[in-house]
């Protein structure tokens, strides 16, 4: 996880302006898995993962042989392989855990071969995009958790998911397929496309449609045993204690940790079932749960790991507005007259005095309970010591980690809708009194694990008005953290780019902002195509805004930019999306550039001028260091801002400053400068050689720098130089 990052320049023809001016909002960008109140979000560390952050674009090997490696084949592979062979295109459908993602590589392993490229697309491609788009001859093609829904977006910016548009059964979806069907052999390519989303209705016939089943488990589990060399009497254990119902991943990663040592038992002790033993157990207890020990699993559910004060605050505050839910009722039995006829309403603790005439149980309910008492009578909830430099803090934590997840299952399982809304205004009124980043990814985490049980609930109640700016900045923050954390899961992230989707194509600015946020993070390095696309359609709506919304938007450009370097993910897709449209503008004009060429340039510029916030260094300096083979695009775009006369002075500094940062970010910048000095000869114009030479050397004459070294700029310009003398006169 990081901070973010200054990323702007004020770039007009009429501005004097420093380009790193200006206030920004600090938003946590997540670079690998996130560890709240032991709950873990993400497969792996950045360091102990074998493939990469986005989940688009081309398959390494090292990515393919981890999906196969002893792979098992189920009883539906060899049908669905003869309809790949036959068709060119098979869609997988079936939930999650059943394989699928492993069983679509296997499928275009068994069709094109293991030598032929694969290709990850998103999966919230359209079936008209797959009918127009140019496929590569002998490539295989596979979209994972196609979502297939169509979400509507209201005049407020309210969105939905509802409705399955192009998609849904019948004549014009079958007429869709059937175009994408014919696109790839004409191509001779191969698609397989899976989703969780089964027909409604009649199935297409262009298309088949099949029910994805995972294969055997002991015979996932002894093929990979057996590859690792594993005894044979660990192999029978680690069979015989597979659970029941246990999904094809979860079986596949404990078995990978038994290979690695870890006793069979322990390693499934996790999804043994004994967390959701636990808390079935607690909220089956004969004597019904309190509304104080109700409060107590519901706070710790959005906010674990907090001290005990903080904790005992949330919980109070919980405490008072579920009191109306658990008394209410009550009072309003009788006389029909309310808490005035023998029913006390709710004290200053959450708690009704009990009146005459309740039963024992009420009684219980309703008495005062020390708060720290009653956590360590609680079943669920423990302490731990964390340590924090030199000091310690005791924090509430779940004596579980997988119990977070079961809890919230269990409330919304058990629990009414009035219960709920209790709970939204109770996180509003959190959200409203602008909680410590901390407590804000805590309860961004939370409503991630909500999600998966009531994903409707958690973006109606929670991410949609928050996006639309109801509960301020912080509101915003938190929708962005909890899209950001559905990206860290392959089975949310789909749904995320989906929301974020909506959220972009919407007529209600705030919420085309923090869709801007979302791409320009997490998201986007999960999506990184998908997120070039979105910027560019709000960028170029919010153009013909106002100026504030405009200056959003090249600010998430430079942000994308600034996360891709930050988490060594490909951000030439930033930089190639820019250059292609500088190339078509100069194909199609031959003077002025229109106003799209316009913005293409002036975001240029902010990209240039993204800085990180820590070192204050240009992300581009690290980018040009670490890609030397992205020197070229890197000269190509500087030269179209530099050829550009209203931008020019601000483009030089931009230069300047990422020459000199060179430095900093590689062993070798005299070679890093010469390399851009080599390219940006060969993208300017011959004219402009001189110019440049001229105005970046009286530049660094009049900024000095202290810093000790070779001098890049020199170097920057001897390699133009060299250039400049080799041409014939």
């Amino acid at each position: 996880m990081n901070s973010g990052a200054n990323s702007g320049a004020n770039s007009g023809a009429d501005s004097g302006a420093d380009p790193t001016d200006g206030d920004y909002r600090v938003y946590n960008n997540f670079y690998g898995p996130q560890y709240h109140g032991r709950a873990h979000f993400g497969i792996a560390t950045a360091a102990e993962r074998p493939g990469r952050a986005r989940a688009t674009g081309l398959l390494d090997g090292d990515e393919i042989d981890a999906l196969l490696r002893s792979y098992i084949r189920p009883d539906c592979f060899d049908e669905a392989a003869r309809e790949l062979s036959r068709t060119g295109i098979v869609v997988l459908t079936g939930p999650q855990g059943t394989g699928k993602r492993s069983g679509a590589v296997a499928l275009l392993r068994e069709t094109v071969g293991p030598c032929a490229d694969y290709v990850v697309l998103s999966p919230d491609i359209g079936l008209d995009q797959l009918a127009e788009r140019t496929f590569d001859a002998g490539v295989g093609y596979v979209v994972l958790d196609r979502t297939g829904a169509v979400a509507g977006v209201g005049a407020d910016g309210s969105t939905g998911t509802a409705g399955t548009g192009a998609d849904a059964a019948g004549p014009s979806s079958d007429f869709d397929w059937r175009r994408v069907r014919d696109q790839l052999r004409r191509h001779r390519a191969h698609l397989v496309i899976t989703t969780v989303h089964g027909v409604a209705g009649r199935s297409p016939k262009a298309v088949r449609h099949l029910p994805w089943r995972p294969p055997v488990l002991d015979k996932v589990v002894r093929a990979r045993l057996v590859q690792a060399r594993i005894p044979q009497e660990i192999v029978d254990r680690a069979v015989a204690g597979i659970p029941p119902r246990c999904p094809i991943a979860v079986v596949a990663d404990a078995a990978q940790r038994i290979a690695a040592g870890v006793d069979p038992e322990q390693a499934w002790k996790e999804h043994s079932g004994s967390a959701p033993q636990a808390v079935q157990e607690w909220f089956g207890a004969e004597d019904e749960r309190s509304l104080r020990e109700i409060a107590e699993v519901t706070t710790l559910a959005f906010a674990p790991g907090i001290g005990r004060r903080a904790f005992e605050s949330l919980q109070d505050l919980l405490e008072r507005l579920l009191g109306p839910v658990y008394f209410a009722p009550e009072a309003a039995v009788g006389s029909g007259t309310g808490a005035a006829d023998g029913a006390a309403a709710p004290d200053a603790t959450g708690q009704a005095a009990a009146p005459d005439g309740q039963d024992a149980r009420q009684r219980r309910r309703a008495r005062p309970v020390d708060r720290r008492r009653s956590l360590s009578r609680n079943a669920l909830i423990t302490t731990e010591m964390q340590i924090y430099g030199a000091t310690t803090r005791e924090v509430m934590v779940f004596a579980d980690s997988e119990l977070r997840r079961w809890v919230l299952q269990a409330l919304w399982r058990d629990h009414p809708t009035e219960y709920w809304d209790a709970v939204r205004h109770w996180l509003e009124a959190l959200v409203d009194a602008d909680p410590d980043p901390a407590l804000q990814l805590s309860i961004a985490s939370g409503l991630t694990l909500l999600g998966h049980i009531a994903f409707d609930e958690v973006v109606q109640s929670y991410l949609d008005p928050w996006a639309r700016g109801e509960s301020g900045e912080t509101g915003q923050t938190l929708a962005v953290y909890v899209l950001w954390y559905m990206c860290l899961e392959e089975t949310q992230a789909a749904a995320a780019l989906t929301l974020a989707r909506t959220w972009a194509q919407s007529l209600h600015p705030i919420l085309r902002g923090t869709a801007l946020i979302a791409f320009s993070g997490q998201l986007g390095v999960t999506f990184p195509t998908d997120a070039v696309k979105w910027l560019w359609a709000v960028l170029r709506t919010s153009a013909l805004e106002k100026r504030e919304e405009r200056e959003h938007g090249l600010r998430a450009w430079a942000q994308l930019f600034l996360t891709l370097v930050d988490c060594q993910e490909d951000a030439g897709i930033v930089l190639d999306a820019l250059a292609h449209r500088i190339r078509k503008e100069r194909r199609t004009r031959s003077a002025a550039y229109s106003a799209t060429g316009l913005l293409v340039l002036e975001t240029t510029l902010w990209i240039f001028t993204a800085t990180e916030r820590l070192s204050g260094r240009p992300a581009v300096a690290r980018y040009v260091a670490d890609r030397p083979e992205e020197a070229d695009v890197v000269a190509e775009l500087w030269a179209a801002v530099l050829c550009y006369r209203p931008l020019r002075r601000n483009a030089l500094s931009a230069l300047l400053v990422t020459v000199r940062g060179l430095h900093a970010v590689t062993s070798d910048p005299t070679a890093a400068a010469a390399r851009l000095g080599h390219a940006l000869a060969a993208a300017l114009p011959q004219v402009e050689h001189p110019l440049l030479t001229s105005e970046l050397g009286r530049l660094a004459v009049s900024r000095p720098t202290r810093a000790t070294g070779p001098d890049c700029v020199a170097t920057l310009l001897g390699a133009l130089n060299r250039v400049k003398d080799t041409e014939p006169r």
